[in-house]
């Protein structure tokens, strides 16, 4: 499924410090039960007997459906995830992934809406089907009054989840946009401020994204580097032309700054251009490319009043063109690099 904001895959984006499933919860039960028998022997085959049935149906079924997802293996991911659910039929966990997997593998949302639903019936304070509802929303129904309510309800349980925290930050940022449009610009500010709140939140704890099958499925290129470019496209493309229309100088140059340093650190973060494209190709997902960057960074420097900075836009632009963009070409033309 391919977003609709052109820049960035946005949202699921990418993603989950899931808990245990319910299943793996019931080991000390298998505990206690065997505990209650004298001989060690027998002891040591009822634990054997009760982890190998575990591990030959149900914790296997969820493990290997996170595995066949992160591979792109959507038949195989559906058909575990939904043994797992005739068995644990209570895992909000469970509901979660074949949710994702409805979503993003099948485009089917109203089928993803109702497993997130799910989730949250069973855990009412899970933040992750707040925001994996939200994110559906906002993108795929339109319906940004809902998706705001119910991404505010994911920040309140888990208020520096890094999954949670990109999805508010995305939709801010649009909001943002769009406040900008209709020329409501102390709006787009506070708008904009607050999706640099949450994608800074997204920098600073993001830790294990490496592993996480579905951060690494969903964001193969890794979330932080998702963020630091949606970090400079809210301080370029939204604060700093919203300032300078506002005429507060000192703002608009000191966003402008922060966008140069948060592209910098993405292309630090960047896959080599053949790494992303080839995503792109085998996900079906629009991935953001060393060349998209470069060009932002180019951009940002165009609009700085040092002749320094122009050199660096041509230099950007250079190798962006080269690496296939054509807008990086245009403007290296242009501009008479």
């Amino acid at each position: 499924m391919k977003k609709s904001f052109s820049k960035v895959l946005i949202s699921i984006y990418s993603l989950i410090a899931f808990q245990t499933p319910q299943g793996v919860l019931a080991e000390s039960d298998v505990f206690e039960k065997c505990n209650k028998l004298d001989d060690a022997i027998e002891f040591r085959e009822c634990i054997s007997s009760n982890q190998s049935i575990k591990k030959g149906s149900t914790i296997s079924n969820f493990e290997n459906a996170l595995k066949f997802f992160e591979s792109g293996d959507t038949s195989s991911s559906l058909k575990a995830i939904n043994l797992y659910i005739d068995a644990n039929p209570d895992s909000k966990e469970a509901y979660l992934v074949r949710g994702i997997i409805y979503g993003w593998d099948l485009s089917d949302v109203e089928k993803s809406q109702s497993d997130f639903d799910k989730a949250i019936e069973i855990d009412d304070k899970y933040s992750n089907a707040y925001a994996l509802k939200a994110d559906n929303l906002y993108w795929e129904l339109g319906n940004a009054t809902q998706a705001k309510k119910d991404i505010e309800k994911a920040i309140i349980h888990s208020p520096n989840n890094p999954y949670v925290n990109n999805v508010r930050g995305h939709i801010f940022l649009d909001i943002g946009l769009t406040f900008f449009e209709k020329e409501k610009f102390d709006l787009a500010i506070n708008s904009a401020k607050e999706a640099v709140i949450s994608f800074e939140k997204v920098v600073n704890n993001n830790n294990d994204e490496n592993e996480n099958l579905l951060i690494k499925r969903l964001f193969p290129l890794g979330l932080t580097y998702d963020a630091h470019t949606s970090l400079g496209d809210t301080k370029f493309d939204l604060l700093y032309f919203a300032h300078k229309k506002n005429k507060q100088r000192d703002d608009a140059k000191r966003s402008l700054n922060e966008a140069i340093n948060h592209y910098s650190n993405a292309i630090t973060l960047a896959p080599t251009q053949e790494e992303a494209e080839k995503y792109e190709i085998e996900r079906d997902f629009d991935m953001l490319t060393p060349a998209e960057i470069h060009l932002y960074r180019g951009n940002a420097y165009s609009w700085s009043s040092s002749q320094k900075d122009w050199k660096k836009a041509c230099k950007d632009w250079k190798i962006s063109k080269k690496l296939g963009n054509k807008e990086a070409q245009t403007n290296y033309r242009q501009w008479k690099c």
